[in-house]
Order: structure tokens, then sequence, then C-alpha cells
């Protein structure tokens, strides 16, 4: 069951019962293998503190019960160890210690007889936990059990910790395995987490509970359940995301405080610096009184000393120390430290590269004697690093000390990129009235435009603050920078075709950053219009233009999205899909919600080609909620199309048809630039639903809007659905004549199939599917195999249509969640005429014989005529058995 509650998960992880044991497989399996067998050895678990260890011993000793063996689980504690044999004492009885002149051997040996004889003749298997901590007689006896055989022995150990000689030797002279933990990775952490909640977790709240935690199980479990119980752990579109930063839970703040209690005034203060300011150099420690607390920390394991180049630099050992140290340092020691900070760096001369920013901060916090233009240089920096919070605190403080309109547009603007667009647009309109020259009216007007068309999707109100600005600006030059923006706004009220073109005659008017940014729409225009190279010789020129200029209101890597999208409209899959990988790898490695969202974008649109579904529809899903969270609602209504396309491509049509609601319901004009794929979205969900005459009407509509706006590629794709839905004859010719001006090779083979199926030619048919694979295309490919052994099977051809049958199925299972009507199962797609192919899918939506003739426009004994006709054909007698034949 799929866990969305917050509270019923918190619930869930207290109760131990939702805590799997991942990423520690490899490790149980090791333990495992030692146990069992003709030739058993003892195992010496040994890792850091929280890993798992104590976890991995508990799941060995259930799998060792299960397969009929005795177990005992004693644990040792800094209590137990002050007695002999003190670890064993509720094992034992009494009378095992008490003759006085027992030698230390007779001690050891009538102990383990006892331990032998409390597992009733049953092999014994005994488990210690925290091993580390035995006395001596104790580990005395674990290791005289050890190396007599008699039982098989499970020990846990602290690594860095002292062990006494008799545990150390068990593995040093080859008595027992040693298995070592080390801390979980970020792929073994998100498994954990997946199967903890019940449910897909974002990515980046991985990474972050992978930062957090360094690994550490235990801190990470404890992290999970503050996140769920402070509501920062939420589930969003069948996904876990986080809302905020982790805060350290009161459980996870006591066990720290355990580990800080001893220690002197002096270290202390540094590991308070050090959590406030790392990672600190010389200058820092120079101010914090030299080494010698740093060598107290290092030894207590709380602070880690590294080389970067030449420069020493102290950070705090673990994440969750610095966390629990932060929250203990108040907020006027704080601003003491950031005084003393920023004074240090600014007198060495604030040489390093992060020193911008990390002065900035510490002068915001510590007050007094505050640069307005040094707060607002790193309030710049903190937004072209992705930190629009803290960029907008920045900018805010930088106004507060007397910085001007530049500081108040970069605040109102990073609470836009924050997701707050309605607050943006208030802040923005006030700054008309702050705006006095030209530049700034021009550069208020830019933002404003960007926040109204790609936050809010109010494309006409965008158009409207550039007529206003454009009439108040007189520098032609500067109302150029405005006129600039005009056709990304077009982009979305009349589409790419247009756009292209108005960006084209701009661009060199303008200023270099302006006509980068036009270039940008031009060359995603260029691709939609099918003129490939063109497309990717400009997205190629203007990502390398665009890393030489200081950054603008956007990003560089909007050239590799379009970059992306021209390699896919030409069939170049492989290359596109690497491209995308890598940049949402690297969005989410610099903390860019918004490129992570774009490269899903362009994962998800590929489906229809590629018919991953469900890859398709987690990436939809991923990239909604982080586009929701940013508030870029025109580009959250293009994904849930996509979305509802990817359901509908899986027989989803219920999903498909509430993924296209809740797209319409967003309330935003409908952006062009994706105007076809919504259409077509309609079309897949008709087909999904059984309607395939209501979904070529749609398709039909799709490919006519494409052609209207500009996006040829997409009136391609749209024609190339409805041959697929079996109508090749009727979109041939207008095919043909519409694939002539488009570049790349898969609209070619888009024609290539549809002709093939127009003619019912089987050789074309098994060509077109060896070309869709070899561009990528595996559900195009998949469904041409099967086209194929129909034509083959109808010729009496048996021999090579079970070959073409089996190079569908090999194509399909590319394909994972596809279900298309061109994939139905041969058994049931030949036998049936096209009517009666309709009228079954119909009927396995779940239509009634009513229901179905209304929308065949026909009457229900008609229908029921031809269900029992279907029926026979297909040899079966109800409508029951007619969904497994279908699908």
């Amino acid at each position: 069951m799929v866990a969305t509650d917050p509270h019923a998960a918190r619930a869930d992880l207290l109760a131990g019962r939702t805590w799997p044991l991942s990423g520690r497989d490899r490790e149980l399996e090791k333990v495992r293998e030692a146990l069992r067998g003709q030739r058993a050895r003892s195992v010496v678990v040994v890792g850091p503190a929280g890993v798992g260890k104590t976890r991995l011993a508990r799941e060995a000793r259930r799998l060792v019960e299960a397969a009929g063996r005795s177990t005992l689980w004693v644990t040792a504690t800094h209590s137990s160890a002050r007695t002999p044999l003190g670890a064993f004492a509720a094992l034992l009885p009494e009378a095992v210690g008490s003759a006085s002149t027992d030698t230390l051997q007779d001690l050891l040996r009538r102990a383990a007889v006892q331990l032998v004889e409390r597992s009733k003749g049953r092999p014994l298997v005994l488990f210690v936990d925290d091993a580390q901590l035995l006395d001596e007689p104790s580990a005395g006896l674990i290791h005289q059990l050890v190396a007599t055989e008699t039982v098989l022995v499970v020990a846990t150990v602290r690594s860095g910790e002292r062990v006494p000689d008799a545990v150390t030797s068990l593995w040093k002279d080859d008595l027992a395995d040693r298995v070592q933990l080390a801390q979980l990775e970020q792929e073994a952490v998100e498994v954990l987490l997946t199967g903890a909640l019940g449910a897909p977790v974002d990515p980046a709240a991985v990474v972050e509970f992978t930062t957090r935690s360094g690994g550490n199980v235990l801190f990470l479990r404890e992290l999970v359940l503050g996140a769920l119980a402070d509501g920062t752990l939420v589930a969003e579109e069948g996904l876990w995301r986080l809302r905020a930063a982790l805060a350290p839970s009161d459980r996870l703040v006591e066990l720290v405080d355990a580990r800080l209690r001893d220690l002197d005034p002096a270290a202390l203060d540094l590991l308070r610096l050090a959590a406030y300011a790392e990672p600190l150099g010389s200058r820092e420690l120079e101010m914090a009184g030299g080494l010698d607390a740093v060598e107290t920390l290092e030894q207590h394991g709380l602070v880690v000393c590294e080389r970067d180049e030449r420069r020493l630099q102290v950070r705090v050992a673990h994440p969750v120390y610095a966390d629990v140290v932060r929250r203990h340092t108040s907020a006027v020691r704080r601003g003491v430290m950031a005084r003393q900070l920023a004074d240090a760096v600014e007198a060495a001369g604030a040489r390093r590269r992060d020193d911008v920013l990390r002065v900035g901060i510490w002068r915001m916090e510590g007050g007094g004697g505050t640069n307005p233009d040094a707060l607002l240089q790193a309030a710049v920096t903190a937004r072209w690093r992705y930190d629009f919070a803290l960029a907008e605190r920045l900018a805010r403080a930088a106004v507060d000390a007397g910085a001007g309109f530049e500081a108040r547009l970069l605040a109102a603007q990073t609470v836009s990129l924050q997701g707050r667009p309605e607050d943006a647009v208030d802040e923005l309109s006030v700054l008309v009235e702050f705006a006095r020259t030209d530049a700034e009216r021009a550069e208020l007007a830019v933002v404003h435009i960007e926040c109204l068309w790609m936050q809010l999707g109010r494309t006409g109100e965008g158009l409207r603050v550039a007529d206003r600005a454009e009439e108040a600006i007189s520098d032609p030059e500067l109302r150029v920078k405005v006129s600039a923006r005009r056709p990304g706004l077009m982009l979305s009220n009349a589409g790419p075709g247009p756009a292209a073109e108005a960006a084209a005659a701009l661009a060199p008017l303008a200023d270099p950053l302006s006509a980068s940014w036009l270039r940008l729409v031009e060359a995603y225009g260029l691709g939609r219009l099918g003129r490939i190279d063109t497309a990717l010789e400009g997205s190629a020129e203007g990502y390398a233009a665009a890393t030489e200029l200081e950054p603008g209101d956007w990003y560089p890597w909007f050239y590799l999205f379009t970059r992306c999208e021209a390699l896919a409209h030409a069939g170049r899959y492989a290359e596109a899909e690497a491209l995308a990988r890598a940049e949402y790898e690297r969005g989410l490695a610099e903390g860019s919600s918004e490129a992570r969202a774009y490269f899903l974008w362009h994962l998800t649109r590929t489906v229809r080609e590629r018919g991953d579904v469900d890859g398709a529809a987690r990436a939809a899903r991923e990239a909604i909620t982080l586009l929701h969270r940013i508030g870029r609602r025109g580009f959250e209504h293009s994904l849930r199309s996509t979305l509802a396309l990817a359901l509908a491509l899986g027989g989803d049509f219920r999903g498909a048809t509430s993924a296209l609601v809740a797209a319409d319901a967003l309330g935003v004009d409908p952006p062009q630039w994706s105007a076809t794929e919504h259409a077509a979205a309609r079309g897949w969900a008709a087909a999904a639903e059984g309607r395939l005459g209501a979904a070529r009407e749609e398709l039909t509509a799709a490919a006519a809007i494409g052609e209207r706006i500009g996006d040829l590629v997409g009136a391609a794709a749209a024609l190339h659905d409805i041959a697929r839905l079996g109508d090749p004859k009727a979109v041939a010719s207008r095919l043909r004549a519409l694939a002539a001006d488009l570049g790349g090779e898969l609209a070619p083979a888009r024609c290539r199939h549809v002709d093939a199926l127009a003619e019912g030619d089987g050789e074309a048919l098994e060509q077109a599917a060896t070309e869709f694979d070899r561009l990528g295309a595996s559900l195009l490919a998949a469904e041409a195999a099967a086209d194929a052994s129909g034509v083959w099977e109808r010729a009496g051809r048996g021999q090579r249509a079970a070959r073409e049958s089996q190079r569908a199925a090999a194509f399909a299972r590319s394909c994972p969640g596809a279900s298309t009507p061109a994939l139905m199962a041969l058994s049931t797609r030949e036998p049936l005429t096209p009517a009666e192919r309709e009228t079954a899918l119909l009927a396995v939506s779940g239509r009634t014989n009513r229901e179905i003739a209304e929308e065949l426009q026909l009457s229900v004994r008609t229908i029921d005529n031809r269900l029992q006709r279907i029926y026979t054909k297909l040899g079966i007698s109800r409508r029951s058995e007619l969904a497994d034949l279908v699908r």
C-alpha cells in the first residue's frame, strides 16, 4: 500500500514496521552464507555508530531462527562492563561464578556449558551487540566459544573505539569472518526511503537526506521521523518531497548532545564557529585561537581536516553535528561571530571564490557598518546559485542598508523564483513608481513580463506590460530590450512558427543579452518547424555565446534543452536522452528545480515514440511537483498534457482525462508551444477508452493546430497517430507533403510506415520496424512489427507472422506500461474488423451496450449482435473474458 499520510508513515516508522534493511543486502548475504552449511563460521560485523549493525544482526537472527536454529542475544553496555560476565548476567545462573577458587578457565568453561544447555539440543547461534563494551571475561568467553567451535557467534563492533583483544583476535586470527559496514550511498538511501515510506521519493529529497544524514542509518531514520512530524516531508502527486530544509528532531539532538557533553569551552567555541561558517581556513582558525582545539575536536571525531589545494580547511565531521550545534548557538553569539569573520576575511582581501557571498551573509547577520553594494553583490551570487531564499534576504538587507532600485527589483524577482508569483507581481507593480530611468524601466518590464507569462501563464497581461513599457521608454536600444520579450510571449499565444520568425527579425537590433534570448526562442521554434540542422546549429552557437555573457535573467542550459528537443525531432533519441539525463543530474547537484523540470519534460515528451509509459509518467509527476513548487503554471499545463499522453498510451483513460482536466483547471492562457500535444493527449485518451473514431477526430484537429501555429513536427506526429489508430489512407498523402519540409530521419520513417500500413505491405512494415528500432523509437517499432505480423497472418505466412510477432514482443519489452490498440494481441486483432475492434475496446472500457450504441450512433440491437459475433470469433462467451484478450 502506498503511504501518503505523514502521520501514518511516522507511526509505522516508530513501530519499526516499515524501516527495511535496504542497502545491506550484500552484507546480510555474507553473514547468512558464513552461518550456514558444513563449514559454518562465526562473524564480526564492524562499522561506525548508526550504520545499521544492530539492524543487520537482528535480521540475521530472524533468518537463522527460520532455518530451525536456536539463538541467544546479549547486549554489552558500559554498566555491564564493570562486572565479570556482566553482559551474560541474564543468561547464566548465579552459581556459574560462585566458587571463589575457580580459575578464569573454569569460569568460562562452566559458562559455555550453561549457554549450550539453553539451546536444548539445537545448533546455537549467539548474537552479541556492541561487543567493544564487553568486560574481559565476557570477551574471553566469546573467544573460547568461537575457537572451540562450541557455538556460532555473530558480534557487532563499533569501529574507532577500543575493542577487547579477545574480540579483535577473532578476525585477526581468522577465527571469524569480518563484515565491514560503511555509510550508505545515495542509491541505497533512495531504496531505503522508498521502502520505508511506501512511495517514490523526490531525488532532491534523497540527496538532502543522504547529505544531512551522512549515510548514517540511525541519523537518517531520525531525520525522516522529524520531517514527517513537522510537516517538512509531504506526499504530492504520488511523490514524497521536502517543503523546507531538514532540521534535527529532539531525539537526534539528544544523541548529539551526549557526544558534546565533555568538550572544554575552547573546543566547543571552535565547534560553534565551524558549524556556523565552515569550512574554516587559516584566517578563521587564527581568529579562533589556533590548532589545539582543532586537535581535540578531531580526536573526538567531531571535525575533519582536509586540504583544498594548499589551504588547510576544517569542517564539522557530520552535517547533523553542525545542525545541532547551530541550534544551540544564540542569535547574539552568531552576530558576534559574523562580525568577526567578516572583518577577518575583508582584512585579508577576500580573495577566495566564495568570499563575496560569505562576507555578504556575515554582514547581513552581524549588522553594523553594512555596505549595501556588498550585500547586493552577494544577493546576485546567491540568485545564480539557485538559493533564491538567501538571495531575497540579502537583497532586502541591501535595500534596508540604502541600496536602490536594483536591489528592490532583485528582491521581487527572487520572490517569483521561489514560487510566489502573485506576491512578486504585486511588488513589481509598485516598483513602477521607483523606476526613474529608461534602463530601470526596461529591466523592470523584462522581469514583470517573465513573471506574468512564465510563472502565471498570463500572456495577455505580459503583452500589456510590454506595451506600457515601450511607450514610456524613449531610448530606442532600451525599448528593443523590452520588445525582445515579445517573441517569447508569441511562443505562448501564437506558436513556435510566428515566434521564431519574430525573434529572427529582432535579433540583429538587440543588445548581446537580449539577442541571446531571441536566438534561444528562434532555435526552439525552428526545431518545431522541422528545420533541425539550423536549430541544432543555433543551439550550439547560442550556448557558447551565453556562457561568455554576464548573467541575465535566464540560464544558458535553456539552449541545451532546445538541443535535446531538436535531436528528438530528428529521431536521434539516444543522444537527446543522454544529454537530458546529464543536465537533469547537473540540476539536481546544483539545486535547480527549474532545470530538473525542463529536462524531465523533454524525457516525458518522447513517450509517444519510445513507449516507456511508466518512466514517462514518473518523470512527468516529478516535474509537475517541481513546477508547482516554483510556480511555473504555464509549464505545469504542458507537463500535465504530456502526463495525460503517457497515461493514455498506457490504456489509463481515466487517469489521462483527470490530467487534462487538471491542466485546464490551472486557469492559464493555454500555451501554444504545447497546443498540439494537448490536443493529441485528448485523442489518445479517447483511444484508450476505445473511442477510436473520436480519437482520430481529435488528432485531425491536433494536426490542423500544428500547421496553423508552425508546429510542423507536432502536426506530423498527429497524422502518424491517425494511421496508427487504423486510418492510414486518410493521412498518407498529407503526411508526405508535410514531411518533405522536415529534417532528420524520423519524419521520412513516419511516412514509410504510413505508406506500408495503407498498402498492407508486410515487407515494408518489417523494414519500418527495423528503422524505428535503430532510431530508438521502440513503441513505433513494436507496432510496426505487430502490423507486419498481421499482414503475414492474413496471407497465410504463419512462420513469418510468428517471427514478427516475436519481434513485436521484444520491442514492446522496452516499452513498460504501453498498451496501444496496435499492440492488441494478434489472437484478437486479426479476426476482428475495424468496427468490431472499436466496439470491443469500448466494451473493455466499461461502457454498457446502450452507451456504446450512443457513441457509435448505432442501435442497441446492432451492438448486441456485433458483440455476439466478437465473442464467437474469439471463442469466449461473456464480456468479462474480453478484457484479458484485448489488452
